[in-house]
């Protein structure tokens, strides 16, 4: 995992590259929390993330909350893809179980 950043005026970038997964988590996280701290204007580029698993999707919901993500990878869109499929079904699994205890 590769992590980089450019100043450009006001705006802060973090790049990211190679894998977001569990392997990179802390060190990733502490590097995020570190620019926060330092930076009010963050454009975040994942264009060049090739793995996500759902620690990266957890640090790619912090950065979203911090940040504008100005790129996305394929590996990127997918992973997001599917945790909002999975969260999609869950919500749905849940409103059925809820109108099966009304009846």
């Amino acid at each position: 995992m590769k992590l980089s950043h450019h100043v450009d005026g006001t705006v802060f970038r973090l790049k990211f590259a190679g894998k977001m997964t569990h392997e990179y988590y802390r060190g990733q996280e502490d590097s995020i929390i570190d620019a926060m701290r330092r930076n009010k204007k963050m454009e975040i580029d994942l264009s060049e993330v090739e793995e996500v698993d759902l620690c990266g999707l957890h640090l790619i919901g912090l950065l979203h909350s911090v940040g504008v993500i100005v790129a996305a990878s394929p590996a990127v869109a997918q992973a997001s893809t599917r945790l909002l499929s999975s969260l999609q079904s869950a919500s749905l699994g849940r409103a059925v179980r809820r109108e099966r205890l009304a009846v």
